[in-house]
């Protein structure tokens, strides 16, 4: 009776040790099920950020490219404003020197230096209106009659 009972209680040790290890054999497999989901979705994330940072690498590079040519193209436009400008300058200068002696010459001779319209008629001052008052009748245009285009070939 004795090794009965011996044999009975390390029979339902090793089951109860059986049961509990299939227990944790369960759990363990559950965790690593998990643990496998969880590195498949971190391996798809990581391949969608790595598809991202290759396009935005080479957004930044197409954007570079565009800072670099635009970068040329103001240096060239500041060299060309430059050389103008320095035309502009000198071309003032010679404006300016061309009529201090203009002026000399006119002076040495005892000249007048002023325009006249033709036949010496006086400028027409433009037209200021007074309230109440009724405008002025407009300029003559024509000296004559319009003769039609005499001067041009069929």
């Amino acid at each position: 009776q004795r090794e009965e009972d011996a044999d009975l209680a390390k029979k339902e040790q090793c089951e109860a040790d059986r049961a509990t290890d299939t227990r944790e054999a369960i759990l363990l497999s559950r965790a690593m099920d998990e643990l496998s989901d969880t590195i498949t979705a971190d391996k798809a994330t990581i391949a969608a950020l790595t598809k991202e940072i290759e396009a935005k690498s080479q957004t930044v590079a197409d954007i570079e490219e565009d800072l670099k040519q635009a970068k040329e193209m103001r240096e060239k436009e500041s060299a060309e404003w430059k050389a103008s400008d320095a035309d502009d300058k000198a071309a003032k200068e010679l404006v300016i020197s061309a009529k201090g002696v203009l002026a000399n010459f006119y002076q040495e001779n005892g000249l007048m230096l002023a325009q006249k319209a033709k036949g010496g008629a006086k400028r027409q001052q433009p037209f200021v209106s007074t309230a109440g008052e009724a405008p002025p009748p407009p300029p003559a245009t024509w000296e004559a009659p319009y003769g039609g285009a005499t001067d041009e070939q069929a």
